[in-house]
């Protein structure tokens, strides 16, 4: 087996093609069993989109310190996320900040009034034309997104629209990272540690700097190099789970070598909060993702402590 992370072409369901869906799920229904992991060409976002929402990225953690704490993140994970607020056994924390955002709701929402868990209203920095830059990014990701969302239902043996309508109101979260020169990887300190995503599908754009490196199915840790024109696309544990392993969550690490910072910017694309699956039946898509949450960053943990 090639130790090259695979790549899939998605004009033919961006070009609307009538079998678009299951030609590119024949593709796509071997990657996911094995390597869980894709480079993502044909995918029909500009590229003008996704230079702004880099630029808006540098923008943002060129401020002062205290200019991003002023946003820093609440509980339904939008806002400022300093350095170190992800841990994982065995190593220091994780050597990162983001920029995080979700569903553009408003305060009258009904489920922000209801409490929902992951449901808040996102939070903005002051400077001109980032939120702007930022939103179309997101906008474009969540069509991107649902492009996806018609191979992946073949692969998983359903049919399109019974996958989308757990996609009505869908837990989506956008991170703009950024990470500081060179991990320290003697001591066990990455941009990144070796890890997988928690939810059902990363789509993920990396600039450059490039650091991204994924474990193939045969064990071994490959570098992904950064490609201006693709996205890397990955499962995460839900699919994982849902599927009894047969779909692999792909592990995967940054490591910064660039000796320049780094910026990434993953879209994390999940359900609505109480989807629930056949393979999954036990707790809904929210309550999967909140458990990792809750076990993984330290901002949750801290919350938690003080009961804020």
């Amino acid at each position: 087996m090639s130790e090259t992370i695979p790549t899939i072409d998605l004009t033919p369901v961006v070009a609307g093609d009538a079998d678009g869906d299951s030609v590119v799920a024949k593709e796509l229904d071997g990657v996911l069993r094995t390597w869980g992991a894709f480079e993502l060409i044909g995918h029909g976002v500009p590229a003008a989109s996704t230079q702004k929402a880099f630029a808006a990225a540098r923008r943002f953690f060129e401020q002062p310190l205290d200019a991003r704490l002023a946003l820093k993140i609440d509980k339904s994970n939008r806002g400022y996320a300093p350095m170190h607020q992800t841990v994982y056994e065995g190593n220091l924390p994780d050597l990162k900040e983001s920029f995080n955002l979700g569903l553009p709701l408003t305060p009258d929402d009904p489920d922000i009034l209801a409490g929902k868990p992951l449901h808040g209203v996102n939070r903005w920095p002051d400077l001109p034309g980032y939120r702007e830059d930022v939103e179309q990014y997101f906008s474009e990701m969540m069509k991107l997104g649902n492009r996806l969302l018609g191979p992946l239902a073949l692969c998983l043996g359903m049919q399109p629209a019974d996958l989308r309508a757990r996609y009505r109101k869908p837990i989506a979260f956008m991170r703009l990272f950024h990470y500081p020169p060179n991990s320290r990887i003697e001591a066990r300190e990455h941009g990144a540690a070796e890890h997988q995503d928690y939810g059902f599908l990363t789509i993920l754009a990396q600039d450059s700097a490039g650091g991204l490196e994924v474990r193939t199915p045969g064990n071994a840790i490959v570098g992904v190099p950064p490609r201006a024109d693709a996205f890397i696309i990955n499962l995460g544990d839900m699919v994982e789970k849902m599927t009894g392993g047969m779909f692999r969550s792909a592990p995967h690490r940054v490591i910064n070598r660039a000796g320049i910072g780094r910026y990434s910017i993953p879209f994390f694309y999940d359900p609505d909060f109480d989807s629930v699956f056949d393979g999954m039946p036990d707790m809904s898509a929210g309550q999967f993702l909140l458990s990792k949450f809750n076990k993984f960053y330290t901002y949750r943990k801290e919350m938690a402590a003080t009961g804020t």
